[in-house]
């Protein structure tokens, strides 16, 4: 995985997030701010975090697999940093959008219905959230669970990679801007969990290596196995 990382006069290793929400247009690349290395932490932790951050009704989910299983590990890492945000249309096929730079231009693709500028992706949206559960149900989530929309946003969090104010001022634009009947949001937490067979309260330290284009790339230092 290669992220473009900032080094400050100290030497210590910043990163670029989030989210450009303060102005017109949000980056579909997160800039990250704050980030600390991940902590391994319990259902009901999560719970809590997310109790502090969001004050909605909106469901959150979260990964039931990963037993000692590191490739699993290095796709939420992937998720962290990449962040995102995935829109799929009613079929569950993965959209690009051709000749965007920010959600905003993804949002008014939609809006005129511009096909043109759609590109659909061979990956499905069910193959995303097969091994999700519901954080308050944990109940395994099913397509079948969701009436059928015209779009699905899914939109990836995690704890460890920003304030929670700005998680939350991130979302809350993505909300505003999706807050109709033909979206549904499927928010997806990707914490370190206990779960998954990693030690409690333990941290994953990451390694960055820089790479000849000014990129690093990022690979766990140690996993806290339980």
């Amino acid at each position: 995985m290669n992220y473009n990382i900032i080094k400050n006069k100290g030497g210590v290793i910043s990163y670029t997030f989030i989210i450009l929400f303060l102005t017109s247009c949000i980056s579909i690349s997160k800039i990250i701010i704050g980030f600390k290395n991940p902590k391994v932490i319990t259902i009901e932790e999560l719970k809590d975090i997310r109790n502090q951050i969001f004050n909605d009704n909106i469901s959150d989910y979260y990964f039931t697999e990963g037993i000692k299983d590191s490739i699993f590990l290095n796709k939420i890492l992937s998720l962290s940093f990449n962040g995102s945000l995935n829109i799929y249309n009613k079929n569950g096929e993965k959209i690009f959008f051709k000749n965007s730079t920010c959600i905003n231009d993804d949002i008014e693709i939609i809006n005129k219905n511009n096909d043109s500028l759609m590109l659909i992706l061979n990956e499905k949206l069910e193959d995303n959230i097969k091994s999700l559960k519901n954080l308050d149900l944990k109940e395994q989530i099913k397509i079948s669970d969701f009436k059928e929309y015209e779009y699905y946003i899914i939109y990836y969090w995690s704890s460890f990679m920003n304030k929670n104010t700005l998680i939350q001022n991130e979302f809350n634009y993505l909300n505003l801007n999706f807050n109709s009947s033909k979206y549904k949001i499927i928010r997806i937490n990707c914490d370190f969990l206990d779960i998954w067979n990693l030690e409690k309260d333990k941290k994953l330290k990451l390694k960055f290596k820089k790479a000849d284009d000014g990129y690093y790339n990022v690979s766990f230092k140690s996993i806290p196995w339980n």
